[in-house]
Order: C-alpha cells, then structure tokens, then sequence
C-alpha cells in the first residue's frame, strides 16, 4: 500500500496503477474532478471493497453517467472481441490436433 495512505491522506501517485486517476487512463483530465467519492479511498482503487456501480464511478470521477455507460460499452466490446478470438485459437488447435 502507498506511504501517503498509512497518513490518512488521499494518494497523489498517479504512476500507480491502482491511484483512480492513474496517468495511464484514457482520462480527459480538465473534466475530472476531485470528488467525495474519490476522496472516501481516498484515490486508491485497492481501497474499494465492492463493485461500484456506474452511478458511483461517475459520482468519483466526475463524470456523466453517459459518458461511464459508454466506456462500459466500449470495455465490454473489447473484451468481447478477445474472447472470441481466444476461443477460436483453441478450436484452432483442437482441429489440427485432431489428424
């Protein structure tokens, strides 16, 4: 866990990958702002204990919940198409393995 953690204060290691506002999020940072959401982990992603819903995420970062709606989209497509392309290596390999 970060150092400025064990202080009660909110992380401002944005190098971290589990600071909310990681550097490496494709994040418009003029829209985001620092919000009660973010401040009760305080930025640390490893502080949050259940699945925050799309309300939550936005209320932290910010943001619309149009805007949070359409990442999902756009994370869930992804996701998909890796999945798809994952199953059909294996049924790939399944079928020259079968000769």
């Amino acid at each position: 866990m970060c150092t400025a953690l064990s202080f009660d204060l909110y992380c401002t290691n944005f190098k971290c990958p589990h600071n909310l506002f990681w550097e490496e999020l494709n994040l418009d940072r003029d829209k985001i702002q620092m919000t009660d959401r973010a401040l009760e982990i305080r930025n640390c992603c490893r502080l949050i204990m259940t699945p925050w819903t799309s309300e939550e995420i936005s209320d932290a970062w910010g943001l619309t919940k149009e805007t949070i709606r359409r990442s999902e989209e756009k994370v869930f497509r992804k996701l998909q198409r890796k999945v798809t392309k994952f199953c059909n290596s294996i049924h790939y390999i399944r079928g020259v393995h079968d000769f």
